[in-house]
Order: structure tokens, then sequence, then C-alpha cells
């Protein structure tokens, strides 16, 4: 069920895809995307989050948040393009701050692996030295994982993500490791089982571009299981 927004305090200061503000009916702030963004970057957003809770990452909470149309005429004519209907929202973790490429040492190795891990099997290639689009809570010391808009990349290069991943120096152990590599094959088929239900609970609206339902969205959903399937084999640890 969606989580009502009352109200949409702005943009955010970082993001390339403009998330918004929003404070929901739960009094939580919450980081949100709808229609200033596409229906591909939701449904990534959306089956992402999922995969990766379930796989151990930390994720802020998330979740369906819904944008009516009376709070949208309520709202600054150039915030408008968030669009009303269903939009993805994730949770704002107030005691951690954007990771800097300087900080990425204070991260353990086992959450460098994973989240390495994590992206290479989702084909993320946008959490790069300059743009880590990842948070650091300080007083935890853990790494909290965000944005995942950019997933399922058709035009993924391996070469390139290895070179320029924040934490692209864990891979040469990783691939030296055929143990480490079962291992990880097993978490992800494990998460994996998210992903059919993810899709299943996922708004009806997001499979259209516009509000009448009458043009269908361009999104792969194929394509991205066909993806997700790798873990299984050892075809998702090669590099070319």
């Amino acid at each position: 069920m969606a989580i009502q927004i009352v109200e949409i305090i702005g943009p955010s200061d970082q993001g390339r895809s403009r998330p918004y503000r929003c404070r929901a009916e739960d009094g939580e702030i919450y980081f949100v995307k709808g229609r200033q963004t596409n229906r591909s970057s939701l449904w990534n957003e959306w089956i992402c989050a999922h995969l990766a809770q379930a796989f151990g990452l930390a994720v802020p909470p998330f979740g369906i948040l819904d944008v009516s149309p009376e709070l949208l005429a309520e709202t600054p004519l150039g915030w408008r393009e968030i669009g009303e209907g269903p939009a993805f929202g994730s949770m704002l973790h107030a005691s951690a701050a954007w990771l800097e490429p300087s900080m990425a040492a204070n991260v353990p190795i086992a959450s460098q692996r994973d989240v390495l891990v994590f992206d290479w099997w989702v084909r993320n290639c946008d959490r790069q030295i300059g743009n880590t689009n990842l948070l650091w809570d300080a007083g935890a010391k853990k790494l909290v994982v965000i944005d995942h808009n950019l997933a399922f990349d058709p035009d993924f290069s391996a070469a390139d993500f290895i070179e320029q991943h924040i934490f692209a120096p864990q891979w040469a152990q990783i691939s030296a490791d055929l143990v480490l590599q079962a291992e990880y094959s097993t978490r992800l088929s494990a998460a994996l089982e998210l992903a059919a239900p993810a899709c299943e609970n996922a708004p009806p609206e997001w499979g259209w571009m516009n509000p009448e339902m009458d043009l269908r969205a361009n999104f792969d959903l194929e394509n991205i299981f066909a993806t997700l399937a790798r873990c299984a084999s050892p075809e998702l640890w090669r590099t070319v």
C-alpha cells in the first residue's frame, strides 16, 4: 500500500535524477523519484532495492509513495515535474553523509566486496570514484547503499566497470577466488527469489508512460531477469 506524501519540501542537492525531499504521512522524510525520471529508472530502483536488501546490503527503508493531485496543485510550478501518482521513495538516513573517495579506505573490505559484486550483478556502473552514490554512517561505521536507477545498463562495459568502480581494487581477489565466487553466487541466487514478487507488487501505472495508460513504458523485464539469472552460472564472473 502506498504511503501518502503530505509535503513536497524541494529538490535534493545531490542526485542526477533530481529526487525530491518529501514528508510522508508517517512523519518521515523520503527522497522521492516520480515522473521527473523515466519508468525504467523506477523499475530499476524498486527491483534493486529488494535485491540489495535480501543480499545483505544496508539500504534505507523504501517504498511506494503517492503524490495526490491536490498536493501537486499546491506545489510550486517548478517542482511539479515530480508528477502525481505512485513514486519510489527512499527514507532519509539522517546520520549518514555522502561517501567521498578519500573515505573509501574506512569501509570494511567485506562491505566493499559486497557492493562491488552486487553492482557487477545488476550491471550498475553508476558508483564511480567521482560519484559514489553511497552514504557513510560514521557512528555505525557502515555503508548505506542508495541509487540504482541506472542499473541493468544495456551498454554495460566490464572493462569500464572494473576500472572506474569506487571499490574496483577488490576485483582482483574476487576474480581469483573460486570459493568466494561460489559463496557470492549462493547469496545472489537467494536474493533473486525476491525479484518476481517485487515486480508483481510494483504499481501498474509504472507499466505506462502517460497518465492515460495507453502508451507502454520503455523497459525490458525479460532482459532484467536474464541479467539476474547469470548468478547461477560461471558466466557471471566473465569479464570478456
